[in-house]
């Protein structure tokens, strides 16, 4: 039986890091996890403020006292203090609408292999052919000469 480890917990951080980084255990217990493609990632800035704002508080106490929120006692006197202590504000917003995107690409495309292949043996042939020539011109030049001594 293997414990868990809470996320908040430093086991779990050194954990994950460990399988990560290993290459051992990430081919033997996870043969088929491949590298992930999408990752999102939010980062967290928390800030505060007295809430809720002046200018809600008549609407709030409105709210407040047309439900069925039971209400202190002195209510009429100390509504405003309670309505600061006993309720919050949250407000949820993107820090920027700006998006990074990485993508990976492979260096070299089919079309570059075939034509490299391609463009190999283009050279190759040409230069067989070349030095084809090259000993017809030699054998030819051998012939000419052996006929001129003659």
């Amino acid at each position: 039986h293997i414990q868990l480890c809470d996320f908040k917990n430093p086991c779990y951080v050194e954990a994950a890091t460990e399988i990560m980084n290993t290459k051992s255990i990430w081919t033997t217990y996870c043969p088929d996890c491949t590298q992930e493609c999408i990752f999102s990632d939010f980062i967290i800035k928390s800030t505060s403020l007295l809430a809720p704002p002046e200018f809600l508080m008549n609407d709030i106490k409105q709210f407040v006292e047309s439900s069925n929120i039971p209400l202190p006692t002195n209510w009429s006197t100390t509504w405003m203090y309670d309505i600061q202590s006993s309720f919050i504000s949250l407000e949820v917003a993107y820090e920027t609408t700006r998006t990074e995107i990485y993508s990976q690409q492979a260096t070299i495309t089919v079309v570059d292999v075939i034509s490299n292949i391609g463009g190999n043996t283009g050279l190759w042939i040409g230069i067989s052919f070349l030095s084809l020539m090259e000993i017809v011109e030699m054998i030819y030049r051998l012939l000419r000469s052996q006929f001129k001594n003659k």
